[in-house]
């Protein structure tokens, strides 16, 4: 036989269904989102390798890192945490942008 706890535990469970649906919902179309980004990434990477514009753009990077950390505050964010959280997505999309270059940068390789 289940213990209180087991049984407050399970019931408890029953309550956060709906809310882990919706996360669930939610974490789906982030990764949508990202691959969307990415892509996106990988077609700038594509003019900036045929018109000669190098990878890296600082200040392109520092002002959508202080445009989302501005808009922490109006969604109950801390600065630091979206700061963090899109300055790991700008290195991947930094990342797929050189690897994308480079191989466009082969001989024999079109865009």
């Amino acid at each position: 036989m289940s213990s209180i706890s087991e049984r407050n535990i399970a019931l408890g469970g029953q309550d956060l269904q709906p809310y882990r649906q919706q996360l669930d919902q939610i974490n789906n179309a982030l990764v949508d989102l990202l691959a969307q980004r990415m892509e996106i990434c990988r077609v700038i990477a594509r003019i900036k390798s045929a018109k000669k514009i190098p990878m890296m753009q600082p200040h392109r990077v520092t002002s959508t890192l202080d445009t989302v950390r501005s808009l922490a505050p109006s969604c109950k964010l801390r600065p630091d945490y979206l700061g963090d959280l899109f300055a790991l997505i700008i290195k991947e999309t930094c990342n797929e942008e050189q690897r994308l270059m480079d191989a466009l940068d082969q001989p024999g390789v079109e865009e």
